[in-house]
């Protein structure tokens, strides 16, 4: 009679494990990255092993703003669709432009310690940092 019971609870943990479908090449790249001409201490970038995302830009003395989202990788590119209304801001937020609800980057190279993503033609370097 206890098996019976548990059977849900072990069906809803093995659905919940299951959710973040994140690629094989996605789950190498979990982690928190950052920017660090712009903060040591706050990541531009984390990438979850959920397969939740939130994204910082960062202004020193001016502007700082997050957005969540979700990401994963398919082929050679990191995805994420984020979602506007998750905004919060410090700073002027009158300088917050339109938060884009996808993104896209194709990912040049990365290693356990950094990322490199291109974007527009340039090539950017993020580092991980431990977690």
């Amino acid at each position: 009679m206890k098996l019976v019971n548990t059977l849900p609870v072990i069906a809803a943990a093995l659905i919940l494990a299951g959710c973040s479908k994140l690629s094989k090449e996605a789950k190498e790249i979990v982690g928190s990255y950052y920017n660090t001409e712009l903060s040591q201490t706050e990541p531009v970038m984390e990438l979850r092993a959920d397969g939740t995302c939130l994204v910082r830009a960062i202004r020193p003395g001016v502007l700082s703003y997050s957005v969540e989202g979700h990401w994963n990788v398919k082929r050679d590119s990191l995805l994420m669709t984020l979602n506007p209304a998750t905004l919060q801001t410090e700073g002027d937020s009158l300088l917050v432009g339109k938060i884009p609800e996808r993104y896209a980057s194709k990912i040049v190279g990365h290693t356990d310690f950094n990322l490199q993503l291109e974007q527009g033609g340039a090539t950017y370097l993020y580092q991980r940092h431990a977690q």
